[in-house]
């Protein structure tokens, strides 16, 4: 998801979103702009920063 677009980033984050309606949804990433992306999309995400 690195390489895509914003607009694609978002339409991910709206399928984890859907998918975590289910279960439990894991993705790892250093992009900051991608967590960002997230909170927008997915208010009730939960972001885990490791140091």
């Amino acid at each position: 998801m690195e390489t895509f677009d914003e607009p694609r980033s978002e339409e991910v984050f709206r399928l984890f979103g859907q998918m975590a309606q289910v279960g439990q949804v894991i993705y790892l990433t250093h992009h900051r702009h991608l967590c960002e992306i997230a909170r927008q999309v997915v208010p009730t995400v939960k972001i885990h920063e490791i140091a």
